[in-house]
């Protein structure tokens, strides 16, 4: 079974090749200063809490919360999330999450990584959690920015 973690560390937080897939630990997307967008859950499949977690260098606003750092748990997206953000660099970052039970929020460990598939200006993530498996339904998502 594979654990991703030390690929990823190796790489330097750049993707990595898995079989004939290019695997990520997170996603830099590319938006403008002032730009908005939404967050939708397409499934989970983990005994396991899912979340997504979303940074920024600047500020992001969502649900009437402004900071640079969240944490969205599935629970939470079923509707869609919309948010608006300030970069200063350009990229908001994205990556998986996920709470075993014990009230931690856990990331980047052992069998995580995504598959991010892009068409347009909407990028699906298929992600696997710290199970060693290959099966990248853990969590699926998708986030759209705004033209």
């Amino acid at each position: 079974m594979p654990s991703f973690q030390k690929a990823f560390q190796d790489s330097k937080g750049k993707p990595i090749k898995y079989k004939d897939l290019e695997l990520h630990g997170i996603d830099r997307i590319p938006v403008k200063k002032s730009f908005s967008g939404c967050l939708r859950l397409v499934s989970t499949n983990s005994e396991w809490k899912q979340g997504v977690s979303m940074s920024i260098q600047g500020t992001l606003t969502i649900n009437g919360y402004t900071g640079e750092d969240f944490i969205i748990w599935a629970d939470d997206i079923k509707d869609g999330v919309l948010f608006k953000g300030n970069s200063e660099d350009l990229q908001l970052m994205v990556w998986n999450a996920w709470d075993i039970g014990v009230g931690r929020t856990d990331a980047w460990m052992n069998g995580a990584a995504m598959i991010i598939e892009v068409e347009g200006n909407k990028r699906r993530y298929r992600c696997n959690d710290a199970h060693p498996d290959e099966n990248f339904d853990d969590i699926v998502f998708e986030i759209v920015i705004d033209k």
